[in-house]
């Protein structure tokens, strides 16, 4: 009787505590979705026989072009990355080699997998080989990244493209004669192409000349715009200070140099604190083919903020140009 009476005891104890448990986190349920953000944390290696740990923001975004995930990891360094699989919760990338001349970067390997270890904290796991004096450096980062705010003005990527943006530059030209140029962005799309129109004071033939750029978080792509360059250019958020990108078409080879990215513009518009690139070009003048010289001084959020052109071609070459008003 006494043992019925205990067990009878045990089982009312144990009643409150029935349909209370804890359900465990699942990470296979998340989907692309709830990866898109901001992310910041601290990330850490074992290096040269040392503990290194790193800061870090990782800005995730969908990449309408592919359908996948892409993103943007800034420590000492900046990094884009590229989703290639998503399985069970879990996104599986590579990181771009952005020093792919360099010899010692020969066998860049480096990729990795992020996944959710709780509901607002991301794992981020990175190995392979890096740059290094051998050709090649194993390397393996460890860490976790919790979700947060970022305020308009401060971040970090490429964020200028928006349908309605204008924006109103003083040209000087190569006679030395002033003249305005306003760009006006009408069109924009998912993939992060935006086409416009520039009109202009500046006597040229064409009144109204159409200009098309690619604006994603990872790269700013002039894809046609007569004023900026007669040939196609790459400005990376990844660049490497010194190192020239080099791209062919049909037989022509332009280049982009990252040279600065703290330089500070002073407009009638603001200042503004921009990324300094050169970049160079072969263009035609009559018979004559000559390789152009120019410099971009470029704003995150606000985008072109100065040109320079070291060697104008013709009467009508654009010399330089600043930024004088903008609508956002």
């Amino acid at each position: 009787m006494k043992n019925y009476l205990l067990i009878l005891i045990s089982l009312i104890f144990l009643m409150p505590f029935t349909g209370c448990k804890k359900k465990s986190f699942d990470p296979t349920v998340k989907t692309h979705e709830d990866f898109i953000g901001t992310w910041k944390g601290t990330i850490s290696t074992f290096k040269n026989n040392q503990l290194l740990k790193e800061n870090g923001t990782i800005y995730l975004y969908p990449d309408a072009a592919t359908g996948k995930l892409s993103g943007i990891l800034f420590m000492k360094e900046t990094n884009v990355f590229h989703e290639f699989q998503f399985v069970d919760g879990t996104v599986y990338f590579k990181i771009v080699n952005n020093d792919p001349e360099n010899p010692i970067c020969q066998n860049w390997s480096l990729g990795g997998y992020i996944v959710f270890s709780a509901d607002n904290t991301l794992d981020i796991r990175i190995n392979g080989n890096e740059c290094g004096q051998s050709g090649s450096e194993f390397i393996s980062w460890a860490g976790s990244m919790g979700k947060i705010v970022v305020s308009p003005d401060s971040v970090k990527y490429y964020n200028f493209g928006k349908t309605g943006n204008d924006w109103t530059y003083k040209v000087i030209l190569k006679t030395g004669d002033s003249c305005q140029v306003q760009k006006q962005i009408n069109t924009g799309s998912a993939s992060f192409l935006y086409n416009g129109a520039t009109t202009h004071s500046c006597g040229w033939a064409a009144q109204s000349m159409t200009f098309s750029w690619r604006v994603a978080p990872d790269a700013f792509s002039i894809v046609n715009d007569s004023t900026l360059g007669n040939k196609p250019f790459v400005f990376s958020i990844d660049a490497k200070p010194g190192v020239v990108y080099r791209t062919t078409i049909n037989l022509d080879t332009t280049t982009v140099t990252l040279l600065d990215t703290n330089q500070v513009v002073i407009t009638p518009s603001g200042n503004f604190k921009c990324a300094w690139f050169r970049y160079t070009e072969p263009v035609y003048s009559g018979l004559l083919k000559t390789n152009r010289t120019s410099y971009i001084w470029l704003n995150n959020i606000y985008g072109v903020i100065k040109q320079e052109v070291i060697n104008p071609v013709d009467s009508t070459d654009v010399q330089s140009q600043l930024l004088s008003t903008k609508n956002f």
